[in-house]
């Protein structure tokens, strides 16, 4: 393998820089996993998660082997069918992955349109009033563009409309505020690659009692991995219906009970600090932030020519850093740095020097 490649440093969103006591649990050898221990492990990872995300009382956990992607397609097929009308946020491309989403599974949607630097607010919702939806679909942190959303403004327009409230939270749970009970959420879609910070292959999505009473157990799913029934049957023994990524599991909760130690708010506050400190070293260099509010989770660079792949390569073969590139329209333009992982002050001192250099400044 390339070495400059592995040991890069990873100022990416996913998979992140991951902390030491996460290494520690991966160079173990993988346990069988059908037995009183683990189930022991998987309901500790249950209880801590619940409390982590503030879920409603009696919501459950689909312990999923899959992609965000993955997980994302699943909470649709679970809690939706063709009689639903779904409301998608669209502000990018996993915006628009929800949209095919619905489209492959033939629910009606309609989608709001956001432009690469329009800020979502109150009056894009208004003529979605009284329209008939039942749910609403976002990714709260639109990672292709950076973008942030009020959760207040949807939270209000869902409980205006009485409608089901689906965030994939992907890449803003443990970076950004996240209440699951305060801002009345339904499903919350995460990743272990993400905030967690710990190796890919496991989503979890969180589910109230009032979606699974009300959706999930009545809706036929066409799909033998992707059916959250027997999941919630399994869960109740601690296991689930098939193999999971037993590995990830051990790692989730060693995280899971680190975070609990040291407290939500603090693990955030690690991450706005270094989103923080990233900006206001950056401010005078030739690249500027787009105009609707940020995640903590990272930061959007774009800048005056059309240099950003350039760039990118230049960080990964010359300087053995890794950040993250743009697909479509901005990928000409912008790249993204993230502040997950196990990141320090000197590191992004680190990385704004090279993007000095970069400039010749």
């Amino acid at each position: 393998m390339n070495e400059i490649i592995k040991d890069a440093k990873l100022f990416t969103i996913g998979p992140s820089q991951m902390y030491q006591h996460t290494l520690k649990i991966r160079n173990h050898v993988i346990p069988y996993f059908r037995t009183t221990e683990f189930s022991e492990l998987m309901f500790e990872n249950k209880k801590l998660l619940l409390k982590i995300m503030d879920a409603t009382e009696n919501s459950e956990v689909i312990f999923l082997t899959a992609s965000g992607s993955g997980a994302m397609e699943a909470t649709v097929m679970n809690c939706f069918n063709s009689n639903d009308k779904l409301l998608v946020i669209s502000g990018g491309t996993f915006g628009e992955r929800f949209e095919r989403i619905c489209e492959i599974h033939g629910i009606p949607f309609d989608a709001l349109k956001l432009g690469h630097d329009d800020t979502l607010t109150a009056e894009h919702l208004l003529k979605y009033d009284n329209k008939g939806y039942t749910g609403l679909l976002v990714n709260l942190h639109e990672t292709y563009t950076g973008q942030l959303y009020d959760i207040k403004i949807l939270q209000n327009f869902c409980q205006r409309n009485n409608l089901y409230f689906i965030v994939d939270a992907i890449s803003t749970f443990l970076c950004d505020e996240y209440h699951m009970s305060k801002y009345g959420i339904d499903a919350t879609i995460i990743s272990s690659q993400k905030g967690l910070c710990l190796a890919p292959g496991i989503s979890l999505v969180t589910l109230s009692k009032k979606i699974i009473d009300e959706k999930v157990t009545k809706n036929n799913i066409h799909s033998l991995y992707f059916d959250f029934k027997d999941y919630l049957i399994n869960i109740k023994r601690g296991q689930t219906p098939f193999t999971p990524a037993v590995g990830v599991l051990f790692e989730l909760n060693d995280m899971l009970e680190h975070i609990n130690e040291i407290g939500v708010d603090n693990r955030i506050k690690e991450v706005r600090d270094r989103a923080e400190y990233f900006r206001d070293k950056i401010k005078n260099l030739p690249i500027h932030l787009p105009p609707f509010t940020l995640s903590n989770a990272l930061t959007p660079i774009r800048f005056e020519k059309n240099i950003a792949m350039e760039f990118f390569n230049y960080l990964k073969n010359e300087k053995n850093i890794m950040v993250n590139p743009v697909g479509g329209e901005l990928g000409k333009c912008s790249i993204r740095i993230a502040h997950i992982g196990d990141l320090s002050f000197a590191d992004y001192d680190n990385l704004i020097k090279e993007i000095k250099n970069y400039f010749n400044i």
